[in-house]
């Protein structure tokens, strides 16, 4: 690459005033309808399954048992994911992740690891986008399933459930509250592990393998008040709880089940505050792990994945279906084995669902473990010099970045893509202004 010659900015073309015009305006084209589809992050992981997913400082975080993703070293249980390639957050975990989440900042990952990163953590550890810290002593027993955060009215805390009996030396039966600096429990627990848990109407549901919760008969699923725990229904469910997700303003929960409060509710079922009622015939072939909702441009829809092969008999609808409020349809024909995990990321290009399994095809494209839904990725824009993504995306900072960098010699102002000496010159210029008069589509 030839680098300018002194005193280049003189000999620079001068830029016409019709480029104050440009300047006005962003250059960016609006949100355009579109066709979603699947397709892969880079090489997806490498050999085993992805059970989590969040996202963290603007980016997308996997969780799981896999040992690399994308082949980057240090991605080692957990890897980030950032529209483009994916990373390491330190030296990664030593055992499954299970749970992502966030609280005051930082990223939280809890599973059945005794380490993350360098440092001894048991089974909950934080991440606060350079290194890894433990929460106190950590979580005894076998694992941390969930983490999420809710105000019971003493504060916003991070409360998470799992398979153990005590958090930080405290007594804690499947379920802990971390408020940023000690562990307590909400109660004296349950009798049997915990699974999901979620807010909802200014209460914690809590979901799972135990028939008592708090020492009251709650079957399966629970909710906690602030002050004590109480059945949710007449007779809970008749099998475990997996997964809780709210959608269209109520509680939709998902697990092995096939009655909700005495309701026929196959794998899925709605709470809307008083009572439980059924998503048509609900799913078949196998049990519901993971709930979300989204919007792929088609309409907001409650997106649910697991191990089922078909949802309210449509055909198309294994591992991952879509319910409207009304009826199921197909996700593009599903994915080739299990749905562990969704979340909604955007990438830069708008926002999509990201979907994480122990797949390695999704709708007919290869995708190891891990896959996105929606809009095809947008392609990076060549004008947007600066990479915002506030609106104007293209703006005078974009010609101030292309001038820095045309300075400096890099590839990037070679926009014409000569290889003749001088490789910057003065069509890089044209390039460029052509570039940021197309806008990015």
């Amino acid at each position: 690459m030839n680098r300018p010659t002194p005193g280049w900015f003189r000999h620079a073309p001068s830029v016409p005033l019709a480029i104050a015009a440009l300047l006005a305006t962003s250059g960016g084209a609006g949100a355009q309808p579109c066709t979603p589809e699947w397709s892969a992050l880079g090489t997806g992981v490498n050999n085993n399954q992805v059970f989590a997913l969040t996202v963290f400082d603007g980016s997308l975080i996997a969780g799981g048992m896999f040992t690399a993703a994308g082949g980057v070293a240090g991605t080692t249980r957990i890897a980030r994911w950032d529209g483009q390639g994916w990373s390491a957050l330190g030296s990664g975990i030593n055992n499954l992740v299970f749970t992502l989440g966030t609280f005051e900042g930082g990223l939280y990952a809890g599973g059945s690891f005794t380490a993350a990163g360098v440092v001894p953590a048991l089974r909950v550890a934080r991440w606060d986008g350079t290194a890894w810290s433990a929460l106190g002593s950590g979580i005894d027993g076998g694992y941390v399933r969930s983490l999420t955060v809710f105000d019971d009215g003493t504060g916003a805390a991070l409360y998470t459930g799992g398979f153990f009996t005590s958090a930080g030396g405290v007594p804690a039966n499947h379920i802990a509250r971390w408020d940023g600096l000690a562990w307590s429990a909400p109660g004296i627990g349950m009798d049997s592990p915990v699974w999901p848990i979620a807010g909802f109407g200014g209460d914690l549901y809590a979901g799972g393998f135990f028939t008592i919760a708090g020492g009251v008969p709650a079957v399966y699923i629970s909710r906690w008040d602030g002050e004590s725990w109480s059945p949710v229904g007449s007779g809970g469910l008749n099998g475990a709880v997996l997964t809780l997700a709210l959608f269209d303003g109520d509680l939709y929960a998902g697990g092995f089940f096939t009655t909700a409060g005495g309701v026929i509710a196959n794998q899925i079922a709605r709470w809307d505050g008083a009572a439980w009622s059924a998503l048509g015939t609900g799913v078949a072939g196998g049990n519901v792990q993971a709930l979300a909702a989204f919007d792929d441009g088609s309409g907001p829809a409650l997106y649910v994945g697991g191990a089922f092969t078909s949802a309210g008999g449509v055909a198309g609808t294994g591992r991952i279906a879509r319910w409207d409020g009304e009826s199921w349809s197909s996700v593009a024909g599903g994915t080739n084995n299990a749905v562990n995990a969704l979340t909604v990321y955007d990438d830069g290009g708008g926002p999509a669902l990201y979907v994480g399994g122990g797949f390695t095809n999704a709708g007919g494209v290869p995708a190891n473990r891990i896959a996105r839904w929606g809009c095809p990725p947008a392609a990076p824009c060549y004008a947007n010099c600066d990479g915002s993504t506030t609106a104007p995306v293209l703006n005078v900072q974009d010609f101030s970045c292309f001038l820095a960098r045309y300075a400096a010699g890099e590839a990037y102002a070679n926009c014409d893509g000569s290889t003749t000496a001088p490789v910057l010159n003065v069509e890089d210029f044209s390039c460029f202004l052509n570039e940021y008069a197309a806008g990015c589509s």
